[in-house]
């Protein structure tokens, strides 16, 4: 039996994440062992406009061969990636945003002036445009960390993933799930990415186990939407992807920090790209 490698960050969102994945293949017969590194971003040492402080550790000791596997939550991975690794997308949960207050309130409803704390430049221009009286502040750290916060009474709410809440275990919280077609998710949001050397052999059985074609679809889609906007996960725009039998509908939102824009397109899903295309340049004002 093949012991399998996975590298992981060391919170609790992660490991759990990891286990995700470990358990999937553990089913098909696999061993592993979960390697724990702490990475720049895990150290405070962090830059909004450098995302792989959360990943590059991570991706070295693939290259490095010291890990088989590297499990990210998608949204963290940077649009230009390292060539020599490859990524499978073999896991998906809701992809909305949530709001977490104490009185389990929808955004609509809290009262004008509520401290509401996120760190992303998405979901605050989201909630300046539907929620302008609303006292938006920086947070930032994981999410028992953001939870302890309001807890202290030093906010009044607090937007976080649906698939993250989950995964922890954390739906008893008070909290409401933003319709993702007007409250639109970042690129890859509750997509489980796990990188892999393309060299490495071992991985080649393992693909057939981690591959899912819906996600795998909807991972592509979001990831070139990601890098046709020229963004990473600090950048204030989404887009909610629905998948059909044939047909994908594709919603996208920008904000430029004056105006707020949305649009959709219906597309093939087999060429999806053109319609990708063309979502990109209405956001820009292309068209």
């Amino acid at each position: 039996m093949k012991k399998i490698v996975i590298a992981t960050r060391p919170s609790k969102l992660a490991l759990i994440q990891a286990e995700i994945i470990a358990k999937k293949l553990e089913n098909y017969g696999f061993q592993f062992e979960i390697l724990k590194i702490v990475t720049e971003g895990d150290e405070g040492k962090y830059d909004i406009n450098r995302k792989s402080a959360f990943t590059q550790r991570l991706e070295n000791a693939v290259i490095a061969r010291k890990a088989d596997l590297a499990v990210h939550s998608m949204k963290d991975l940077p649009s230009e990636r390292d060539k020599r690794l490859g990524v499978l997308y073999p896991v998906e949960d809701d992809p909305a945003d949530c709001l977490v207050s104490k009185e389990e309130l929808d955004l609509f409803e809290l009262p004008k002036g509520s401290k509401i704390g996120t760190s992303s430049l998405r979901r605050k221009a989201l909630i300046s445009l539907y929620r302008p009286d609303l006292n938006v502040i920086d947070l930032r750290g994981n999410v028992d960390t953001r939870l302890k916060r309001l807890e202290e009474g030093k906010f009044d709410a607090l937007t976080l993933s649906c698939a993250a809440m989950k995964r922890l275990g954390l739906e008893t919280y008070k909290m409401k799930r933003l319709d993702p077609r007007y409250f639109l998710p970042a690129p890859g949001q509750g997509i489980i990415a796990v990188e892999y050397n393309k060299e490495n052999d071992k991985i080649k059985e393992l693909e057939e186990f981690l591959y899912n074609e819906r996600t795998n679809l909807r991972a592509n889609i979001e990831a070139e939407f990601n890098e046709l906007m020229q963004g990473g996960c600090h950048f204030p725009a989404g887009i909610y992807t629905e998948i059909n039998e044939e047909n994908v509908s594709l919603k996208g939102y920008f904000s430029d920090g004056s105006k707020h824009i949305f649009a959709t397109v219906i597309t093939d899903k087999k060429n999806y790209k053109q319609g990708l295309m063309q979502l990109v340049a209405k956001l820009k004002g292309i068209q």
